[in-house]
């Protein structure tokens, strides 16, 4: 199960609600969570979005956003931009996580600080890609290999929001060729899920906040039928009911099924 942007400080208190029972419910093998927890990087906003992530009762990782940094501080972005996250997310899954099911893979994309106008958009460094793409080489034979984000590594062209991951188009690159199959990423408020080269699925997700972008609250759910096969699950959240709003079915390398190039069942 794929969340992010929580924003806790605005939260949506029925979608957190509604998630939850969602997650009691399904129990899904993980929930990953990919950043911007808090609205204003405040100690208590991401106290309280971690306490709700350990609250689910199943295993959660997380990696940190842009709003995650205190987010009006300069003195603190110079100086302890991930102090107060650190100290919030003890309990939580934050580095590599390898499983015979799985290997996720987090990468921090969110800069307290840049030289551009824009601090809120991400970077992804030739190092990070460099410790990932060796990381993902542990992954165990068959299991999913998962790169995670807060910001997509290449945004799509329909997202609400413009903008560019510094490195992102190159990393994505690299990271399919050393394996990964399933990029997961927020800061869109945006559900979106398209293949890379037939190689790898990248899949961004809805917000849990007030901060909505022209669809309600939502988050996604991955299955992966076959080994092959990826599977993405759109529930929206309306008026604290999840609802589904598309089921997609992805086939990852090899040529693609007759009638279905790359993507093998539309929405329903």
């Amino acid at each position: 199960m794929h969340l992010t942007d929580l924003h806790f400080g605005c939260e949506d208190k029925a979608a957190l609600t509604a998630a939850a029972k969602f997650v009691d419910e399904r129990k899904p093998d993980a929930v990953i969570v990919t950043g911007d927890i808090s609205k204003d990087g405040l100690q208590v906003e991401l106290d309280n979005a971690c306490a709700w992530m350990r609250d689910l009762g199943v295993p959660a990782m997380l990696t940190p956003g842009n709003h995650d940094v205190p987010y009006y501080e300069l003195w603190g972005r110079l100086f302890f931009p991930w102090d107060r996250i650190r100290r919030a997310q003890k309990g939580l899954q934050i580095e590599a996580w390898h499983t015979d099911k799985w290997s996720i893979v987090p990468v921090n994309t969110a800069r307290p600080w840049q030289i551009r106008l824009n601090w809120a958009q991400g970077e992804i460094s030739r190092g990070q890609t460099a410790v990932a793409a060796a990381e993902l080489q542990k992954a165990a034979p068959g299991a999913l290999r998962i790169l995670i984000t807060h910001h997509p590594l290449d945004w799509p062209n329909d997202a609400p929001i413009k903008g560019i991951t510094r490195g992102g188009v190159s990393a994505l690159r690299k990271l399919a060729d050393a394996g990964a199959q399933l990029f997961l990423s927020g800061h869109l408020h945006f559900a979106s899920a398209r293949l890379f080269e037939t190689r790898a699925l990248s899949v961004t997700s809805g917000t849990l906040s007030q901060r909505v972008r022209h669809e309600p609250c939502a988050f996604s759910v991955i299955r992966r039928p076959a080994p092959h096969i990826l599977e993405t699950e759109v529930v929206h959240i309306v008026q604290g009911v999840c609802e589904t709003a598309s089921v997609r079915q992805f086939r990852l390398g090899g040529p693609p099924l007759p009638g279905a190039p790359a993507e093998l069942h539309a929405r329903v």
